[in-house]
């Protein structure tokens, strides 16, 4: 037997194995043929084929108690209908279910390199670079799919997050997203909970620069 990952030849002791003894690879789980995430190469790239992978995979963690959320550029190209892109899926999750969140992944064909999982057939590249203790729970966005519901962190932490970006490390692409969404989504932002965070932070000043901004673009269109 050969596996198609690794290309380690062996005899196996058992009919069928469920994995590659060098790469671990699980061989058992999904074929080609009904692997639940192929659909991910006809769908579109960007925010739509995000939240198709994420609908499918999502459903499963949520068997083992995790609680995947979208966090990040994955959550701007999201909130912004693709004018940002990002090739990466960056999800807040609880991380003392590392283990468990290992395990999943290996289930649906993904390959651990450092920090990243990785299904290279469908250029899928999956990290975890935040806790779900530090967001609002309370404001996530369940967005609902034939497949099962995908999580978006909310627009208030986002909307903070790229403030925080723009102050702390004078970026100005994290301003354009924060002016972006903010004027996309301005009545439904909780604007007095923005201030509050950013206070606290002493980024006050960024956000009314991003308000005025958002007043012209608003004006202007």
């Amino acid at each position: 037997m050969k596996c198609p990952k690794c290309d380690y030849e062996w005899i196996p002791r058992k009919k069928d194995p469920k994995a590659c003894p060098r790469c671990k690879r699980r061989l058992d789980y999904y074929k080609t043929t009904d692997d639940p995430l192929s659909g991910a190469m006809s769908t579109e790239r960007g925010f739509q084929r995000t939240i198709y992978v994420m609908s499918i995979i999502s459903e499963r963690l949520k068997e083992k108690g995790i609680l995947p959320v979208i966090v990040g550029g994955a959550a701007v190209e999201f909130y912004t209908r693709d004018w940002y892109a990002t090739g990466d899926i960056d999800l807040a999750i609880d991380k003392k279910k590392r283990e468990e969140f290992q395990d999943i992944m290996e289930e649906f064909g993904f390959d651990r390199e450092g920090r990243m999982w990785i299904r290279e057939d469908l250029n899928l590249y999956i990290e975890i670079p935040a806790d779900i203790k530090d967001i609002s729970k309370d404001r996530i966005t369940e967005v609902k799919t034939e497949k099962g519901s995908a999580y978006v962190i909310g627009l208030e932490d986002i909307l903070f997050d790229r403030i925080q970006a723009a102050e702390n490390w004078k970026s100005e692409g994290d301003r354009e997203q924060a002016i972006r969404i903010g004027a996309a989504f301005y009545d439904e932002i909780d604007w007095e909970t923005v201030r509050k965070r950013c206070k606290k932070e002493l980024s006050e000043g960024m956000l009314d620069e991003v308000l005025e901004l958002i007043k012209d673009e608003k004006s202007n269109s």
